[in-house]
């Protein structure tokens, strides 16, 4: 998302909690049962009409919608259909569901449409998974494939990209922030590791994700001014740096009538930036 660049607002939200996965590098690793109380489902009406104020204040907007797996939100592409009139968007989708329905049912929509898709060996099957890519593609929907760079799934990094190159894919490789073994990350990659990942990492706002943490703190930047990340139960954060520190510093509420973004940049209160928003937020390097 480009938001100060193109001069547009942009969010990042989780729609809900919950996923058909459990990977063991998630975030929300188990933690889903806890989590999972500050789902909200309002109905799509209100969901639209809460989209449709936003657009109203700020115009249209680039909304990168995640979960869990949004793919499984109730009536999500009748509600995609709808937000599309309004914003841009993009799906971060693990691909398991049906693409078939969403193919036929957005097509009207597809300029308004990016799919984000995270290929995970631990749960998913190649050909299923690159079978529905190529069914997006060729269907002129944009779609992006991403690989974590989690230990022990590097040594088959280099495989997978072979594959998915085969059918016209890049593989774009994003660092995996968390502990594995006892040792932080991404700050523990080893320099064979380094070697695998380097060339292939993937890019935001025109800047690698990070091998080595960017420290942002004390910062002056536009999260919160030009950008927020909301949460399930509509909560507002600056940024993905507030929720991985987390932070119980809400902007407020997007399900509140009058919630509004900040008037003007500040600074970072935020050690990391995991989610490379930096890269387009930060008003000072």
């Amino acid at each position: 998302m480009n938001s100060e660049k193109n001069g547009t607002i942009g969010f990042s939200w989780d729609i809900h909690w919950k996923c058909n996965y459990r990977c063991p590098y998630c975030w929300w690793h188990g933690r889903w049962g806890e989590i999972s109380k500050h789902n909200h489902y309002p109905g799509i009406d209100k969901l639209i009409s809460v989209w449709k104020r936003i657009y109203d204040l700020y115009g249209p907007a680039r909304i990168d919608i995640s979960g869990g797996e949004p793919m499984i939100y109730p009536g999500f592409i009748e509600f995609l259909s709808a937000l599309t009139s309004y914003h841009a968007i993009t799906i971060n989708t693990n691909l398991s569901a049906d693409m078939g329905g969403l193919v036929y049912g957005l097509k009207e929509n597809r300029d308004k449409l990016r799919f984000n898709a995270t290929f995970h060996p631990l749960f998913a099957d190649f050909k299923e998974f690159i079978k529905k890519a190529v069914l997006l593609r060729d269907n002129n929907f944009s779609i992006g494939i991403t690989y974590l760079a989690w230990p022990p799934q590097i040594e088959d990094l280099l495989d997978y990209m072979a594959k998915f190159a085969d059918k016209d894919f890049r593989l774009s490789v994003l660092t995996f922030w968390g502990e594995y073994n006892g040792k932080r990350y991404p700050e523990s990659y080893t320099e064979r590791e380094k070697e695998i990942i380097s060339p292939n990492l993937g890019i935001r706002s025109g800047e690698d994700f990070q091998l080595k943490p960017v420290i942002t703190y004390g910062k002056k930047c536009n999260a919160g001014c030009t950008y927020a990340t909301i949460h399930p139960d509509g909560k507002a954060l600056r940024c993905g740096g507030g929720s991985w520190e987390r932070e119980d510093s809400p902007l407020g509420n997007i399900f509140d009538p009058e919630f509004k973004l900040l008037d003007k940049a500040i600074l970072c209160t935020s050690r990391y930036c995991p989610c490379n928003e930096w890269a387009f937020l930060l008003v000072e390097r």
